[in-house]
């Protein structure tokens, strides 16, 4: 035999909601409590909850900004919100709204890019100088609603490629809270002035003032003080920040093979050529530049290197090596002051785009024979004995055609005959 669970009938329904009703009409008072307490918990509810959420709409809500974008050369191509083909910049413009894409060209281009400046730049809360190459999107530009919000102001930048200087400070009690994405992580600036170079392999920052806290999945956080610097690829992050300067040169020690880093070449016309020959010396390693043969005729023997690193986010670049004459059968520098026994020279492109300009110093122990052959770009040293040379801020000498990008250094020896040692060779950038 089975049991069936069913309704009750509607009469018993019915009944039993007139029984209660009687019940309520013969007890009014209880039905007015019940109104009163459920009146009281909802104006509870409101007295509570209403505070709360217009609290938190003060101190929360947000606002979209725009920035303002000024070329100081060269042209800028930008790509407003949703945009496939790009505006040509030329001139400042101030209504760039979040979700721009702004590209910097290859040529020589500069550019400021004011964060949250709304109509009036000069009360930008940041700002970014890009240079070339560099890709850069607004992902979110922020200000609180209501002045007495205690919230920061906010921007998020994606770096996709290329270097650019961020300043951070607001000049305002009320802080920016500034985020740097990047294709290896995040970069998160308190207030300061940061530099940010991106290329495939690798994201840089350096920290001028302030702090940066570098943000990679499956890494811990990494924080980087003034004068430092650290870099994060999509697999890791540094070990730790190391300082703020950066050499430019591979294996400017040669310790390391020189297929891999270094090219030498000779320049002898129908004569005994010199050699260039990586040794031991003094505990060290050299590169030893000779030639012994026909004397008063001109000779060249060096090594090259290509580097091919943009520079415009450091304001100091020096050079410094190691060097050591042993001998110099031609007098001085030479009647052109180009032949040296032992001369470094830099090529770079500068900030205009000009490409192949030069920079050298030499080094000489005999004096010119001919005193109309004059000294320019060189310096006279003791013989046998090492001598650290320690170049100038070559940012400052070269500020009339100031480096954008150092394209290759050389090291050579040229005259008749000669013999000269080099090591330890530092190319600079901080």
């Amino acid at each position: 035999m089975s049991t069936e669970l069913t309704s009750p009938p509607a009469e018993l329904e019915a009944g039993w909601v007139r029984e209660h009703i009687v019940k309520m009409r013969e007890h009014p008072e209880r039905l007015a409590w019940l109104v009163l307490l459920g009146s009281f918990t909802v104006f509870l509810v409101l007295l509570i909850t209403v505070p709360l959420a217009a609290s938190y709409g003060l101190q929360y809500a947000q606002r979209p900004e725009t920035a303002t974008i000024e070329p100081t050369q060269g042209t800028l191509l930008l790509y407003p919100p949703g945009a496939t083909d790009p505006i040509a910049i030329t001139e400042l413009r101030r209504d760039v709204p979040e979700g721009s894409i702004i590209v910097a060209g290859d040529g020589p281009t500069q550019a400021t890019l004011r964060l949250l400046s709304g109509r009036q730049p000069e009360q930008a809360r940041g700002s970014v100088q890009l240079y070339s190459g560099a890709r850069l999107v607004i992902e979110r530009m922020r200000s609180p609603l209501f002045e007495m919000s205690g919230e920061p102001y906010q921007a998020r930048l994606r770096l996709e490629e290329g270097q650019m200087r961020v300043f951070t400070e607001s000049g305002e009690a009320r802080p920016l809270q500034a985020i740097i994405a990047t294709p290896h992580g995040e970069i998160a600036l308190d207030t300061g002035s940061y530099q940010v170079a991106v290329t495939p392999e690798q994201t840089d920052i350096t920290v001028s003032a302030g702090a940066a806290r570098l943000l990679h999945e499956g890494s811990a956080q990494l924080t980087v003080d003034p004068g430092l610097r650290a870099w994060m690829t999509a697999d890791a992050v540094a070990e730790a920040p190391t300082t703020a300067s950066q050499n430019l040169l591979r294996n400017g020690n040669f310790t390391e093979p020189m297929r891999d880093t270094w090219e030498s070449y000779v320049i002898a016309q129908n004569v005994t050529p010199g050699k260039v020959t990586i040794m031991e010396r003094d505990g060290r390693r050299v590169a030893y530049f000779a030639r012994q043969g026909e004397d008063n005729v001109p000779t060249e023997v060096g090594i090259r290197q290509m580097i091919g690193k943009d520079v415009n986010v450091y304001d100091k670049l020096s050079l410094q090596l190691d060097v050591k004459l042993l001998f110099q059968s031609l007098p001085g520098a030479g009647y052109l002051s180009s032949e040296y026994p032992l001369r470094v020279e830099i090529t770079y492109t500068d900030i205009y785009g000009k490409e192949g300009l030069t920079w050298g110093h030499g080094f000489y122990y005999r004096d010119p024979d001919n005193p109309n052959w004059q000294i320019v770009g060189g310096e006279k040293i003791s013989p046998f004995n090492w001598y650290t040379y320690r170049s100038p801020n070559l940012m400052e000498v070269l500020k009339d055609t100031r480096p954008a990008r150092i394209d290759s250094i050389r090291i050579y020896a040229s005259g008749w005959n000669y013999q000269s040692m080099v090591s330890e060779v530092f190319l600079t950038a901080e």
